[in-house]
């Protein structure tokens, strides 16, 4: 189950870029949304984060985690990483998701896509995967990149 979220920032490539990808953004993007809990931080990390097959465990604000790992780092163009080892009730339903940020110059900035694909444990689960995914996690990404722009566009001096 696939989606993609596109939105144009009004800051440059780079900027964008280095936003998204930076060590500790998940606990200032990744907020509530219904069941979904926030990020509240992130731990074990087994190598530097641009580089492909580091792996760290995401903490939720409901005491689970999950593992991500690098897959891709293209400098100011893309990111691609790989979630797995959910402790929650979607660890029962997907074996794994995948996430794909890809990043263009625009006019007035840049923009980005974030694309999410949950992958079902078996093919009679994939209905409650596509009513998770078009529903809560739609909400939940969209959010998530609406603030990854602002954060961006806020500059090194906005904070979060």
């Amino acid at each position: 189950m696939r989606l993609t979220m596109r939105r144009s920032v009004r800051a440059d490539q780079s900027r964008a870029f280095d936003t998204v990808v930076a060590e500790d953004v998940l606990p200032k993007v990744l907020h509530r949304f219904l069941l979904i809990p926030s990020v509240i931080g992130t731990e074990g990390n087994t190598g530097p984060w641009d580089v492909p097959g580091s792996r760290r465990r995401v903490l939720f604000s409901d005491g689970t985690s999950a593992r991500e790992e690098v897959r891709e780092w293209v400098e100011n163009t893309r990111f691609a990483y790989r979630v797995d080892q959910f402790d929650a009730v979607l660890g029962r339903l997907v074996t794994h998701a995948t996430g794909e940020w890809d990043f263009t110059g625009a006019p007035g900035g840049s923009a980005f896509n974030w694309t999410y694909t949950f992958h079902a444990r078996h093919w009679l689960l994939s209905p409650l995967v596509h009513l998770f995914t078009h529903t809560l996690w739609r909400g939940y990404m969209s959010r998530c990149a609406d603030r990854c722009a602002r954060l961006a566009e806020a500059g090194p001096e906005g904070g979060a």
